[in-house]
């Protein structure tokens, strides 16, 4: 067993400092698993969030638009730095920034279904071999939120 101070030097070694929050605390207590579902009014819609890529570890993850506070993915509830998992359905950790990109684009007319977790979660996860899935006991099934103009 490991003590706090080493789980977190080994979480910011392990990832870096550009992908996690500063404000969220690195050290694993349970999982923070969400399936969040959002309906754009129209497919052109934003959904106030920045899709990202870390490269050295092949993970996608979520930055929030700081200045669209009442965006779809802030109501749905992503959280910053949030680590993408499914997109509609399929498991996307090992699609590159195009293929993610091309499934997001195409499947615009459709509401978005995303399974996220913390960065926390995220590496408890990969670091035991265990797999994320929408069917895990621990998932929080977010309320779906629903765009109510195309603003």
């Amino acid at each position: 067993m490991y003590d706090n101070q080493y789980c977190l030097f080994f979480m910011i070694f392990h990832t870096d400092l550009a992908t996690v929050d500063e404000n969220i605390s690195l050290i694993y207590e349970k999982d923070d698993i969400r399936l969040c579902t959002m309906q754009r009014a129209i497919p052109q819609q934003l959904l106030g969030v920045q899709f990202r890529y870390y490269r050295q570890q092949r993970f996608h993850y979520i930055k929030l638009v700081e200045d669209l506070q009442l965006s779809l993915g802030r109501r749905v509830g992503i959280k910053n730095y949030d680590r993408i998992i499914f997109l509609n359905g399929v498991n996307i950790e090992n699609d590159t920034v195009d293929q993610f990109m091309e499934r997001f684009d195409t499947q615009r007319h459709l509401p978005v279904q995303m399974l996220v977790c913390s960065p926390t979660t995220y590496a408890h996860y990969k670091d035991n071999n265990k797999l994320l899935h929408n069917d895990l006991p621990t998932v929080q099934r977010l309320k779906p939120v629903y765009a109510t103009s195309s603003n």
